[in-house]
């Protein structure tokens, strides 16, 4: 087992389940070890003894235990590991909806490419940059955002061998939250539209899918925790992320920066409201332990949800300019700089790299219209 290097953990009731399931993983994952546990009353013991592993997949209906009992005792205990439950109810997926316990359900009899999601999720998240300390915080975050069920269908249709944009604004149209946002983007001159529309079509022609996307889960994702979330907080987290988002764009758009950059840096930008939402949604016990910063939590999320690594890793901040990996990444640093402080200067070293990188002139008249503004 020394040479794997990940570990995933089976625990069901079910011998002939485990060893199938065993010998699925072996298979399609050889670089994985397998460990298994038939009773899930021994997991404290077994948790206890040293095991780490970086999955555990448990059953939902065991011998007096149920899995999301299991799986609380593995983010208390082994925090850092991805949590799926797997169940035979197909319905299950309406009654399991703690994000933040659950990371994944899996309804039987799930597909090869369904495990392979998960592992490879579990992957990218061990190739992020963060501290144990950061990867401990993450795994005991007590709520989540939850990815919209709007966005869920979107991304259903997005999958389909045809599908037009006015099926996508056709699910829209339901929403008078997002149709808004969309069409006040859509109609936006800051954004570079010169011509209005009330079409929900051709507002999505022009901002783009992935944009799109992007803006439903910046108005959507916290708003299912009413309880822990109050609507002016969520608005205020919302027009902040926006706010930074047509920053971002603004930079791009004044380098004379490409379309497709634009689309990017505006996205990433956006998408920073995720790790905000996370931040406002925790109890009060979690300000004892040892945070990270809420960029890292939007990675974290992005991960689970299946974003591109790029996306994810122009979404964290880090503490230096000069660690940013792209330039929407850069970009996306200088628009939460000058969204948190108008009067904002760089050091020497982020000059350099602002100027090299031909964004200077666009920086400087961006501080310059939000000191007038």
């Amino acid at each position: 087992m020394a040479d794997k290097n990940f570990l995933v953990l089976l625990i069901d009731d079910d011998e002939l389940l485990l060893r199938a399931l065993k010998r699925t993983l072996s298979r399609i994952l050889p670089h994985w070890a397998v460990e298994t546990l038939q009773d899930a009353h021994q997991l404290t013991e077994r948790l206890s003894k040293g095991t780490l592993p970086d999955v555990v997949f448990t059953d939902r209906l065991m011998p007096g235990i149920h899995g999301e009992q299991v799986l609380q005792q593995v983010q208390q205990l082994s925090p850092m590991a991805l949590r799926c439950i797997l169940t035979a109810d197909n319905s299950a997926d309406l009654l399991v909806q703690d994000t933040a316990l659950i990371h994944f359900f899996l309804a039987k009899p799930f597909t090869d490419e369904q495990l392979l999601q998960v592992f490879a999720c579990a992957e990218l998240l061990q190739a992020l940059n963060f501290s144990a300390a950061e990867r401990a915080y993450l795994g005991r975050l007590s709520v989540l955002p939850v990815l919209p069920p709007l966005y869920q269908k979107i991304e259903a249709t997005l999958h389909k061998a045809e599908f037009q944009l006015k099926d996508i604004a056709e699910l829209i149209s339901h929403d008078p939250v997002v149709s808004s946002r969309l069409l006040q983007l859509a109609n936006s001159a800051f954004l570079g539209f010169s011509r209005s529309t009330i079409s929900l079509t051709e507002a999505i022609n022009r901002l783009g899918l992935d944009m799109m996307k992007s803006v439903i889960l910046a108005l959507k994702s916290g708003l299912i925790y009413q309880n822990h979330l109050s609507t002016a907080q969520h608005q205020r987290i919302t027009e902040q992320a926006f706010h930074q988002a047509c920053l971002a764009r603004y930079l791009c758009k004044q380098a004379d920066l490409g379309s497709e950059i634009q689309d990017y840096a505006f996205l990433v930008s956006l998408l920073d409201c995720l790790g905000w939402m996370a931040e406002h949604l925790q109890q009060p016990s979690m300000a004892d332990e040892d945070a990270c910063h809420f960029s890292m939590i939007s990675a974290y999320l992005l991960t689970l949800w299946g974003f591109e690594q790029s996306i994810v890793q122009a979404v964290i901040l880090p503490d230096e300019l000069s660690d940013c990996s792209s330039i929407p990444g850069v970009v996306h640093w200088l628009a939460h700089k000058a969204a948190q402080h108008k009067d904002f200067q760089l050091n020497e070293n982020d000059q350099h790299i602002v100027e090299s990188l031909q964004l200077y002139p666009a920086w400087t008249e961006l501080q310059a219209s939000l000191k007038t503004s």
